[in-house]
């Protein structure tokens, strides 16, 4: 298939073309339903990646591009948009990235000019651009490919000197369709509603971003060249070397504060005279805290998820260490390893988070509620009829949050919801809306009994340690984080034709006794789901 070409303001033509490369097509035996096929753009942080893959050195440049919107609480979803904002973005992105890549190169100075005779320089500049181009559109060109990028060259070549021709031809390419744009369409000329193999180099491609949001290295292109992606333990093999590199502990990272929610950590606010603890600095200490702890799981306890939610330890300074009632781990007050309190485990009880799903100026059974029942059982929770109008109950100093938010389980028409949502939100009361831990509230006793729906019956507990704890061992948990994880890496909601696929990561997921996150990841890309699709039928 062939990609609109992408215009550039300032520059002769678009850059060049995304060409299927063939492959095996042939339908197997066992797959005889796929999702459909797509072209998926890349994220801001795969448009970095992509760059640095190919110019070493590269720094990031989509600081300034818009941020991704998220679908099912993930920003990787397939539904990405050019806007034409974004449009204007990415061709300063290119023109930076290509003065960038022009010095690093200098393809001048190796090929110098020559306009007595264009021939010989273009046929030394001309291997060096199409080596340029391959990596870029991580895949071999095709005949057609490079015969457009010579023209593109020489129509360039025809109006300004090499270095200006060379600088904008890179241009081209970092702005390009095959350089944005990653496909899932197989060999081209399978025919419409047939479920075709995706061609080795998309395999390659799609491998590479789910593990590391970065296009596909040495090994993994050399077995793409190859045919080497064609069995579950091929695949397999490059999952788990992926997984070990840097890159892949930064793309688990992402995901779990996707999943949790929390990558707005630097912009919580709260009502100081209701939280006087709390400051920029206080924000600063409880992301870090958050930060290191998800970071030591994924890199020292495989990601288990177990660990993640019901560790006794965090990693606190002494801001941190005072604020839960403990001494510094450090003598300077240095962020450190620290045994946790009784009422605290794992991620969910970080004063981030419990900041995070809560108000202004107080708690929010409702949001913490619904954060463990969507985020963590992957549960559904309807919004509010339209004729609701949604006000938290007003703040009041002589009752208790719970006593004020119990009001909307004895209306009927919020009842639905909240018979659901409440009792596990109530939970949580044992912490007020920054996170600190209490008994008591404007005087009254706090109330943290709460209880929690799920496959196999009801869970009953008190304070949201003993949940996080019961949460760590749930199977409905080990169930939910694969799903989770199909979402975010393959970029789009479930359907039923993924329902084999869902059912072998979760199968895998629950065998490894620490439901560590990799192996997920790598039962998904065994499957023979994630390397075919089904074509269009029109």
């Amino acid at each position: 298939m062939r990609m609109i070409r992408f215009s550039l303001p300032a520059v002769l033509l678009a850059a060049a073309s995304c060409t299927g490369q063939t492959g095996n097509g042939a339908e197997p035996v066992d797959v005889t339903e796929a999702s459909p096929t797509r072209v998926r753009r890349l994220t801001r942080t795969e448009f970095d990646n992509s760059l640095a893959a190919v110019i070493p050195g590269m720094p990031p440049l989509s600081a300034t591009f818009a941020p991704e919107d998220t679908i099912l609480g993930f920003s990787t979803h397939d539904r990405l948009q050019v806007t034409s904002l974004l449009a204007d973005q990415i061709d300063n992105g290119a023109l930076n990235a290509s003065v960038l890549a022009f010095r690093t190169l200098k393809i001048y100075e190796k090929c110098p000019a020559d306009d007595v005779d264009k021939e010989k320089e273009e046929a030394c500049t001309m291997p060096l651009l199409f080596d340029v181009a391959s990596r870029t559109f991580r895949r071999p060109l095709t005949d057609e490919d490079k015969k457009e990028l010579t023209t593109f060259w020489r129509d360039l070549r025809a109006v300004a000197d090499p270095q200006t021709a060379q600088r904008t031809f890179l241009q081209g390419l970092f702005a390009s369709p095959s350089f944005l744009y990653r496909t899932e369409l197989g060999a081209p000329g399978m025919g419409r509603d047939q479920v075709v193999r995706l061609t080795p180099y998309e395999i390659a491609s799609a491998l590479s971003y789910a593990i590391t949001a970065a296009p596909p290295d040495e090994e993994l292109l050399a077995a793409a060249a190859a045919d080497a992606l064609d069995t579950a333990e091929q695949r397999e093999a490059h999952a788990r070397r992926l997984l070990a590199t840097p890159l892949a502990q930064k793309r688990l990272y992402h995901f779990v504060t996707e999943w949790l929610g929390i990558t707005g950590l630097a912009n919580i606010t709260k009502n100081n005279q209701v939280f006087p603890n709390f400051s920029q600095a206080f924000k600063d200490s409880s992301r870090a805290e958050t930060k290191t702890f998800i970071e030591h799981v994924l890199a020292n306890e495989g990601g288990s998820v177990k660990e993640l939610l019901g560790a006794n330890y965090t990693f606190a300074d002494g801001r941190m260490a005072t604020f839960y009632g403990r001494q510094s781990p450090t003598p300077n007050g240095a962020i450190g390893r620290m045994e946790l309190p009784p009422e605290r485990a794992g991620v969910l009880t970080h004063a981030s988070v419990l900041a995070t799903y809560a108000l202004f100026d107080s708690s929010s059974p409702i949001r913490r509620g619904k954060f463990v029942l969507t985020r963590l059982l992957c549960q559904e929770v309807p919004s509010p009829p339209p004729t609701i109008v949604i006000i938290p109950p007003a703040v009041s100093d002589d009752t208790t949050t719970r006593d004020r938010f119990a009001a909307h389980t004895n209306n009927p028409n919020c009842a639905g919801c909240h018979v659901r949502l409440d009792p596990v939100g109530f939970g949580f009361e044992n912490f007020d809306g920054l996170g600190k831990h209490r008994t008591t509230e404007n005087g009254f006793p706090v109330d943290a009994k709460g209880s929690i729906a799920h496959a196999s019956g009801d869970f009953s507990f008190t304070g949201g340690g003993e949940l996080a704890r019961w949460l760590a061992n749930s199977e409905d948990v080990a169930n939910c984080v694969p799903l989770q994880i199909f979402r975010y890496a393959m970029g789009r909601e479930e359907s039923e034709v993924d329902q084999r696929l869902l059912s072998d990561m979760r199968d895998a997921f629950k065998a490894n006794p620490r439901l560590q996150l990799g192996e997920a990841l790598v039962s998904l890309v065994r499957s023979p789901y994630f390397t075919h699709r089904r074509t269009a039928n029109e």
